[in-house]
């Protein structure tokens, strides 16, 4: 395609590029050179315990028909346990994960107790960062022995003897049994508690770190809890968005010693792995770590935007759900201003259900000058040519290369779309076209249709005050 493509003119597909690159889900070993990359993964340890373990391994299957995703790689929350609505199940983020074990500082030949596994990633993990005996402590008896099934079938229990590391699997309750003589090394408890729990940290060592989940007013902060000789100094690390303990778990941890279970969860209906995928990312901050400016940033941008589906598609297949779950997620790293992976998250989501909203978000990510950018919104275009955003992504790429002439049909065509809530802002586009072509009395039409629909933009506003100064 010459780059002249517009020269053509009309308001025609066929003058549009074709895509010519998709990006997609990164592989894990990429994913974690990204996280290197932007500064966020510092430790050594464990940017080589997360090459020789993906969180892929540890989830639910996906869901029939969809397949290559890398859907480990996202920022998507992904479960480990059929009922997500159960606390703990799903698994922590990549982001998330360097965070806590980083913050931790496990070190080869230490003695961790984890208190709430989330599934067997971090387990493995923990291993591969040179730890000598790790005590898991599962809080729901089901899940325990399925953590145990699961860990034999992946054969970490071959790999564990390799490295030298004893695994012990044990019920919360029985969990101050048979602990270390000079205390645990590194304590990790990844549930929520009122405050931090004193019989549980006095059983760390001098010199130990725990890492401590505590509930507060503004959100559940992260706390490392240090252990020195003076006592225990805490330390508020990020808001960390997790799933609060039940009352008869925060019960055992408050204990000096060893009690009977007086309260365990109970069934809760049938989950199939399809519904857990639909309802692990309904709440798109549940687990997430970070500031609060940044926790009601992502709410409010998943909320704001969605795909075309249709709420039946989205409750009744796994794959329209798990497409508009990365779309939403797209558009949050999008207004993060993570492009490369906003990319990767939109590709993903249109290769697996194609939406409109997808493809159009996609082309955004490129330069305004890369061909490819114009190329999705011709895909989208060609996906659902209601779609009227990128009629008008199409027009303002024209009229900055020059081409107002040709832009004024694209424009046209979203002011008519049926699926547009912006149509003061093409309105507004349109009305430059004109000016840019001199046409003043079609300019002044266009913008004042604009000012109709968007009364407050000061932009408009001064063109409305330009364009009547130079009619009168």
């Amino acid at each position: 395609m010459e780059d002249d493509w517009g020269a053509s003119g009309g308001a025609r597909l066929g003058d549009l590029p074709k895509v010519s690159r998709w990006p997609t889900l990164s592989d894990h070993d990429r994913m974690v050179q990204a996280f290197f990359e932007m500064g966020v993964l510092e430790s050594g340890p464990v940017h080589d315990a997360l090459l020789r373990s993906s969180r892929g391994y540890h989830s639910l299957p996906l869901p029939a028909g969809i397949e290559d995703l890398n859907i480990e790689t996202s920022a998507l929350r992904m479960p480990w346990w059929e009922d997500v609505s159960l606390h703990q199940s799903l698994l922590p983020g990549m982001y998330e994960t360097i965070q806590i074990l980083q913050a931790l500082d496990i070190h080869q030949g230490d003695d961790v107790l984890i208190v709430g596994p989330r599934g067997n990633w971090w387990t493995e993990l923990t291993m591969q960062l040179g730890a000598r005996r790790i005590r898991i402590v599962e809080t729901v008896e089901r899940r325990l022995d399925n953590l145990q099934t699961r860990w034999k079938h992946l054969r970490l229990d071959n790999v564990a003897d390799a490295l030298g590391c004893e695994i012990e699997w044990r019920m919360i309750g029985s969990h101050l049994d048979d602990s270390p003589l000079a205390g645990w090394d590194r304590i990790l408890i990844t549930g929520g508690v009122n405050e931090p729990p004193m019989a549980i940290l006095q059983t760390m060592a001098r010199g130990g770190c725990a890492i401590v989940p505590v509930m507060e007013d503004a959100g559940t902060m992260v706390q490392s809890v240090q252990r020195n000789e003076g006592g225990f100094m805490a330390q508020k690390m990020a808001i960390w968005n997790v799933d609060p303990f039940p009352e008869y778990v925060v019960e055992c941890l408050c204990a000096s010693e060893s009690i009977s279970i007086s309260e365990e969860v109970g069934l809760r209906g049938a989950w199939s792995v399809d519904d857990a995928w639909k309802a692990a990312n309904q709440d798109p901050i549940r687990d997430r770590l970070g500031p609060l400016i940044l926790l009601q940033l992502i709410e409010t941008t998943w909320d704001s935007l969605g795909t075309g589906f249709g709420a039946k598609e989205i409750r009744d297949d796994a794959r329209f759900s798990i497409a508009e779950d990365l779309f939403r997620m797209g558009h949050v790293l999008q207004r993060l201003g993570i492009s490369r992976l906003a990319a990767e998250h939109h590709g993903s989501s249109f290769r697996i259900a194609p939406s409109s909203e997808a493809a159009s978000f996609l082309g955004m990510t490129f330069r305004e000058d890369d061909l490819d950018s114009l190329a999705w919104q011709r895909k989208a275009i060609e996906t659902d040519p209601r779609f009227g955003g990128s009629w008008n992504e199409v027009g303002e790429a024209m009229l900055n290369r020059g081409d107002a002439k040709f832009s004024i049909e694209w424009f046209r065509g979203a002011i008519n779309s049926e699926k547009y809530g912006e149509r003061g802002v093409a309105w507004t586009n349109l009305a430059r076209a004109h000016l840019e072509l001199g046409q003043m009395n079609s300019a002044l039409f266009a913008a004042q249709e604009a000012a109709t629909l968007i009364p407050d933009d000061e932009d408009l506003q001064e063109l409305l005050e330009r364009l009547s100064e130079d009619l009168s």
